[in-house]
């Protein structure tokens, strides 16, 4: 029996991970360092705007993982529904897994596939609560 292996992938979400954050890490100290400057003061009209915009962005970074950790929710949702058993066949559960069946796999199936649904309407929610909040407070 041949085991399968995501170390490739886990290897290129690493470092992915490990760009991203370190673009984000010099891109924030490079505007830390541009507005701190004793001899550049913006107005602060421009500086809440910046700050608004960076609290827009981060929460928008930080909804993607939960819009696409929803849609896997509801693709599993909907497998179970497809296949009216849980574990859906295919998905890579041990054979000794107690399997459901019918009625049950379908209530199972439909609650999986909503709690999928609410995980990408919060994510695809979360920059719009962040600009109100960040208006909010630098009103």
């Amino acid at each position: 029996m041949m085991k399968s292996s995501n170390r490739p992938l886990l290897i290129v979400m690493f470092i992915t991970m490990v760009i991203f954050g370190g673009a984000l890490i010099y891109f924030t100290m490079e505007y830390l360092s541009q507005v701190t400057q004793p001899g550049n003061s913006p107005s602060d009209e421009v500086t809440s705007h910046q700050i608004g915009m960076w609290i827009l962005v981060v929460t928008m970074l930080a909804g993607m993982p939960a819009v696409g950790f929803g849609a896997y929710v509801t693709y599993v949702g909907t497998r179970i529904r497809a296949t009216q058993q849980w574990p859906p066949s295919g998905m890579g559960f041990r054979a000794k897994a107690p399997v459901l069946l019918g009625d049950r796999a379908l209530l199972l199936g439909a609650v999986v596939m909503g709690l999928g649904f609410v995980l990408v309407v919060c994510g695809l929610i979360l920059p719009v609560v962040g600009w109100k909040l960040g208006n909010a407070f630098l009103e």
